[in-house]
């Protein structure tokens, strides 16, 4: 005590004062002490879960610190696949979008006078005040088919370039010259194209006006195919609007009739796909599943190549909603070699999202993992993203 006494106080006195000091230091000594040999019996050996996590602890432990300390395991080798997994399921949307975007570049139609305006743009750069001018010197001179060719071409442009606004603009322009004309195929053709770009905007009142103009001109014309295909993006809207049964009769009734008559078969496969994507916005499997077996079996049999690989991976898609994971793995690896045949990468990245979902959902992991990395190259291939997600 007289040690500690001339440690706290420098004149050698151990007055009242530094009595209580002592006191309150020795008491925490012992707090410290006991903190100590309480965490020492908290570090022995504790009871672990199959986890590897401490589920028993000594509950009279009363020292420093929490009561117990849990460490939780790291992530198995499926459980972080499955998070990645996870996050990525939000840009399914993005890659639907995309594909959609395909098809409506895809399916642009030409005017009848495409080919006559080849010589006008050999001797101008292509940009947009050459465009322009020649629309402008071209409407001038009454040339109004050479001017609306002009700007459903620069339209095109527009569209692949994605600035899907300016494509509209250009194609309402070319719209009013086409209607000073004669040439009501071309005008038909104009109208359609506004549709198609109108329901990809799901602006459903503007796409189902001008889609029913092309089809009163396909009618007028007598052109049977060509009302068929209008009749087609009818359906199609009536469906994105919910009108089903609608839908449904317009292509079973109206388009596929006359279809038949024509021999039209690439058109007949196209209205059954559309007729399956009704379906499937329904929730219908069952049935999209039967019409894209009549649209598979038609492609092939009249050798219609373009959209097998979309049908497989409509009736892959199905499958794997039904939750029948093996046809439905079987499907996306032949939609896939399908897509790579027609080099359709946008499909490919569809097809390695959704067939990496099956093979998780099957557990087997080594194939998730595989097609996962070809998913993530595929992606910052196609939408030039720096990281995998």
């Amino acid at each position: 005590m007289r040690f500690l006494s001339s440690l706290i106080s420098p004149f050698g006195r151990f007055d009242k004062v530094h009595k209580l000091y002592c006191l309150s230091f020795l008491g925490t000594i012992a707090v410290l002490l006991s903190g100590a040999e309480g965490l020492h019996a908290q570090s022995k050996k504790l009871p672990e879960g199959d986890s590897g996590s401490v589920t028993k602890y000594n509950k009279k432990f009363n020292g420093i610190g929490p009561t117990v300390y849990v460490v939780y395991p790291e992530k198995s080798k499926k459980e972080k696949l499955q998070d990645s997994y996870t996050l990525k399921l939000g840009f399914q949307d993005s890659i639907t979008k995309a594909l959609d975007f395909q098809q409506l570049v895809e399916g642009f139609k030409a005017t009848s006078n495409e080919a006559s305006i080849q010589p006008l743009l050999s001797t101008v750069p292509i940009n947009k005040a050459d465009w322009l001018r020649l629309v402008e010197h071209e409407a001038n001179l009454e040339n109004y088919p050479l001017a609306y060719a002009l700007l459903q071409a620069y339209a095109v442009q527009a569209l692949r370039s994605q600035d899907i606004k300016e494509a509209v603009h250009l194609l309402n322009e070319a719209l009013l010259h086409a209607q000073k004309t004669k040439e009501t195929g071309d005008l038909a053709t104009i109208q359609y194209n506004l549709a198609n770009i109108y329901f990809y905007l799901k602006d459903v009142e503007n796409a189902g006006f001008f889609q029913e103009a092309s089809y009163k001109m396909a009618v007028q014309h007598k052109n049977g195919v060509e009302q068929a295909v209008s009749l087609v993006k009818i359906a199609l809207i009536q469906a994105f609007d919910k009108d089903y049964i609608s839908a449904e009769s317009t292509i079973i009734r109206k388009a596929i009739p006359l279809l038949n008559k024509a021999k039209a078969y690439d058109q007949k496969v196209d209205a059954w796909v559309a007729l399956a994507k009704i379906y499937q916005w329904q929730n219908k499997h069952t049935e999209a599943q039967w019409f894209l077996i009549q649209a598979r079996d038609l492609a092939v049999k009249r050798n219609v190549t373009n959209d097998l690989a979309v049908i497989e991976y409509m009736l892959a898609f199905s499958k794997q909603v039904q939750k029948n994971y093996t046809v439905a793995e079987q499907e996306f690896i032949r939609a896939d070699k399908l897509a790579q045949l027609e080099q359709n990468k946008l499909l490919q990245l569809a097809i390695a999202d959704r067939l990496g979902q099956v093979y998780m959902e099957r557990n087997d992991i080594p194939n998730a993992e595989n097609t996962l990395r070809s998913y993530q190259t595929l992606r910052r291939e196609l939408f030039k993203t720096d990281g995998d997600f």
